[in-house]
């Protein structure tokens, strides 16, 4: 997959949860954020669907991220089904779950 400059595409981010547990401007401005409803969100199998086509237009690399992806219950699994695709994996975290972090890798 290219870019409109010809660019190869082969990394893509992918955010798992819009929750947090810090109040920093870039995720918790001072006016708030809507939070969505559970319905409108993604399911873990919709997002592996989406990664796994991903994958075959040539995805090679996926950044999970979110508000803080260590919230989201299931990412172990997530991570698992993700990296049986052949896609690597990096997680943008805040690093305030340390035995959460170190139980998923």
């Amino acid at each position: 997959m290219k870019d409109c400059c010809g660019r190869e595409i082969n990394y893509m981010r992918l955010s798992v949860t819009e929750l947090c547990n810090l109040r920093c401007r870039y995720c918790m401005p001072a006016e708030g954020v809507c939070k969505k409803r559970h319905e409108d969100m993604l399911t873990e199998d919709e997002m592996l669907t989406a990664v796994s086509a991903a994958a075959e237009l040539g995805i090679k690399k996926l950044r999970i991220t979110g508000g803080e992806p260590l919230l989201q219950p299931d990412l172990a699994d997530f991570l698992r089904s993700v990296r049986a695709l052949g896609v690597g994996t990096k997680l943008d975290t805040n690093g305030l779950l340390p035995a959460r972090l170190a139980a998923l890798l």
